[in-house]
């Protein structure tokens, strides 16, 4: 499994604080199925959080040099979670925001109360700059980004949506997990990621999440937005969309004739 979003860097933002503390994760999330990460410190402009593309991948160098040393079969690559600002455009055309393993996809954050009026202003310069922009754990923002009918409208315009592992059990509380849940069933989620910090926020079980998924929109679904998007995103390849439900009752009843033809 690739996690693409996932605050496994040491020091740089309010993920692990040292590079044991940073191997904990590592080993907690291999154990978990975990093979590829994705290192996506926060940065935000005008805060505490602005680390260097340089700073991020000798990070990455270091504990990736750790992993190897302990034998541990994990892979970890550059990335950001990006803090929407109205700075974006001009520091991605200044070469300071790390995309996903630069790739076309940039893994983004808006704030969780309030809907920016930039916001879709902001998405639609990404895309002309030839970036695909990851909306990071949009279960988790407020009411109105659902009740305004605009996340449906970007995911319309090609804007991709990552919802946290951890929000589909409640650990994000009640309203994150029926957001999650609503935005599966309207098959708008293209990627699940851990987002995991430290051990209190971490990946907890796998087989629990993937269940559930599969039960709200299908094997076929969950297999798509928990494993085959990841890789694809690592692989600078396009992402594909959830199967709508008239595909997955169609794909239903044709397994049930094989399965009567037996």
């Amino acid at each position: 499994m690739v996690d693409i979003h996932c605050h496994i860097l040491y020091g740089i933002d309010d993920g692990p604080k040292s590079l044991e503390q940073s191997m904990v994760l590592v080993r907690e999330l291999q154990k978990k199925g975990i093979e590829k990460i994705i290192a996506t410190p926060h940065f935000i402009s005008g805060d505490d959080y602005v680390p260097t593309p340089e700073e991020i991948r000798e990070k990455v160098r270091l504990l990736q040099q750790e992993i190897d040393r302990e034998e541990i079969k994990l892979k970890i690559y550059s990335g950001m979670e990006v803090y929407a600002s109205y700075d974006i455009i001009e520091r991605i055309k200044n070469n300071e925001i790390l995309s996903l393993n630069d790739s076309k996809y940039i893994l983004i954050e808006f704030p969780f109360e309030t809907i920016p009026k930039y916001m879709s202003e902001l998405l639609f310069s990404m895309q002309l700059e030839g970036f695909t922009p990851i909306i990071a754990h949009p279960e988790r923002y407020c009411l109105e980004y659902r009740k305004s009918k605009l996340l449906k409208e970007l995911v319309d315009k090609g804007v991709l949506l990552q919802i946290n592992s951890e929000s589909i059990i409640g650990a994000h509380g009640k309203r994150a997990k029926r957001a999650a849940y609503e935005l599966l069933k309207a098959g708008m989620v293209h990627i699940v990621g851990t987002d995991s910090h430290s051990l209190n926020r971490i990946l907890s079980d796998k087989q629990e999440i993937e269940k559930k998924i599969t039960d709200l929109c299908g094997f076929e679904n969950a297999e798509r937005i928990m494993y085959t998007n990841p890789q694809r995103v690592l692989e600078n390849e396009d992402v594909l969309s959830m199967c709508s439900a008239k595909k997955r009752l169609l794909m239903v009843g044709i397994l049930r004739k094989l399965r009567l033809k037996m």
